[in-house]
């Protein structure tokens, strides 16, 4: 019988050590407070928060051509809201970056009445 993957705050972390990310580049929000914590107790992780979306692909650019690791945490709303600096910096760049984007409009129930679902694979 196959185990589950189980995601935690602790093995989110985890994982973002055994790969080396040195910066969270975030938009900070009530969801993922439960990884905030753990995030600002890790000594190895530098979290850089920014106040719209669209910031964070300009700076994860940024720390990565200065050798940095970043990773960005935002929303699926802010990653909609950001296309075009995903496009200009990340991908126009050909900046490597890793994006853990919240799933809103989606629980482990199924998709809610919140649109956000609809448009995130989409896109």
């Amino acid at each position: 019988m196959a185990e589950q993957a189980q995601l935690s705050p602790e093995v989110v972390i985890a994982e973002l050590k055994q790969h080396g990310v040195t910066h969270v580049v975030w938009l900070p929000d009530s969801e993922t407070n439960f990884l905030y914590l753990l995030m600002k107790a890790e000594p190895t992780l530098t979290l850089v928060p920014v106040s719209r979306e669209g910031l964070a692909f300009s700076t994860a650019a940024g720390l990565s051509v200065g050798g940095a690791k970043p990773v960005i945490l935002i929303q699926n709303t802010g990653l909609m809201e950001s296309g075009d600096s995903l496009r200009g910096w990340a991908l126009g760049m050909n900046i490597p970056v890793v994006l853990m984007v919240g799933y809103r409009g989606w629980t482990r129930h199924g998709r809610n009445s919140d649109t956000a679902a609809t448009y995130t694979e989409p896109f």
